[in-house]
């Protein structure tokens, strides 16, 4: 690992990045639908709904965004009735962690999961120590979108003007284009949720945090060569 200097910035997602939390929002998304009478659908779209905001996801079943909110609050319930609880961390992502704050990077999540449930998790699973600054979207606020939530993570440590110095790591779509917009590279790992197509969009993939381990090495050795 390198040791450094000046400052480098990890920015990480939560949910397929950390931790497998699909078996607990698989469960509370059907929760909600059958709370609502609405069908299920395919196993396939079940499987990808880890990542982008509930309300998004029950939009894109059909529902309008005043049955979407509604939607929302009843797994939002369910969620903090215990199923937040049902989420482990991959294996190896609690030690990069840990190496990663060792190194002297700065450490923060960019997460879609509410900042309570993130909190929980996070706190159970061990990260929380070794996260300089916990940026998740409001369980009941404005601040729901990855693009909303990054912005939040860089105002409130007033890294605007150090987007060069971020590298985002998370598995879907909208981790990669939630940073683009604010100009932060991204390295997609493909033990979440996305898919080939949405990995493409990223600077760098991963397909073990081993290898991960190595993209962020070679990313700190080329800012370390460019400074030097």
């Amino acid at each position: 690992m390198w040791h450094i200097g000046a400052v480098s910035i990890l920015l990480l997602d939560v949910d397929g990045t950390l931790v497998d939390s699909l078996p607990g929002i698989r469960a509370g998304f059907l929760h909600t639908l059958d709370e609502m009478g609405w069908d299920h659908p395919s196993e396939e779209f079940i499987n990808r709904i880890a990542g982008p905001p509930m309300e998004i996801t029950l939009q894109n079943v059909g529902m309008s965004p005043e049955q979407a909110r509604e939607g929302l609050a009843i797994y939002l319930d369910y969620t903090a009735r215990g199923g937040w609880a049902d989420a482990q961390a991959f294996p190896g992502m609690l030690e990069l962690v840990r190496e990663w704050k060792a190194t002297g990077l700065t450490v923060a999540t960019a997460t879609s999961k509410g900042e309570g449930f993130a909190r929980k998790i996070l706190d159970r699973e061990g990260f929380l120590p070794f996260i300089d600054f916990l940026g998740a979207a409001e369980e009941d606020g404005p601040r729901r979108s990855k693009t909303a939530v990054i912005d939040h993570v860089l105002a409130s440590n007033g890294w605007e003007d150090q987007t060069s110095d971020i590298l985002m790591v998370g598995d879907r779509s909208h981790d990669i284009e939630g940073a683009a917009h604010f100009g932060i590279d991204t390295t997609a790992v493909t033990w979440g949720y996305g898919t080939p197509d949405e990995w493409a969009e990223a600077r760098f993939t991963a397909h073990t945090p081993k290898e991960l381990e190595g993209i962020v090495n070679d990313w700190l050795h080329v800012r370390h060569s460019t400074r030097g």
